[in-house]
């Protein structure tokens, strides 16, 4: 849903960037910069797909990749970009993209050989690591949104012509 630019005379867009920058933008920015870090090398260095017994791994940067490792990463970065643009689309895309992050962290450390052979980590620990810190920049932003800002819009007077909270 789209709010009233009074500025301008037309509404903003919900891929129109807004500015300043919210600390849930910057998490979205910051954390897709950190996935991208592994994925655009991983895809470079070890562009393999293979399945099951064939599926290898290099590592990239302390952490084992292959191209199903490196296009998954893009699939959490590149969504992650386009929510950046509006504080409520990111923190509800970070929350959920820590909690796919969380979740495939724990399985990276019970299991090397992950999604029916699909990702094989002979040193899946690092990878967990990558998974939990990356999740952990996402959830700082969510976390600023749900509980500060939402409560801090809650309290500022609405503006009359409107109704959206500010001066």
């Amino acid at each position: 849903m789209a709010t009233a630019d009074l500025t301008r005379g037309r509404p903003a867009t919900i891929y129109e960037v807004q500015r300043p920058l919210s600390p849930v933008q910057w998490s979205a920015i910051l954390g897709s910069i950190a996935v991208l870090t592994w994925s655009v090398p991983g895809l470079i260095i070890n562009p393999d797909f293979a399945i099951g017994d064939s599926a290898t791994a290099e590592r990239v940067l302390g952490v084992d990749m292959n191209g199903w490792h490196a296009v998954s990463g893009f699939l959490i970065a590149i969504p992650a970009l386009l929510a950046a643009a509006r504080p409520y689309p990111a923190a509800v895309f970070v929350a959920l993209a820590a909690a796919s992050l969380t979740a495939t962290g724990i399985w990276a450390l019970l299991d090397a050989q992950l999604a029916g052979g699909l990702l094989y980590f002979p040193n899946n620990e690092t990878d967990a690591l990558l998974h939990f810190g990356t999740s952990t920049i996402f959830l700082a932003g969510a976390a600023h949104y749900f509980l500060i800002e939402t409560r801090a819009a809650r309290r500022r007077p609405r503006r009359r012509e409107t109704n959206q909270p500010g001066g």
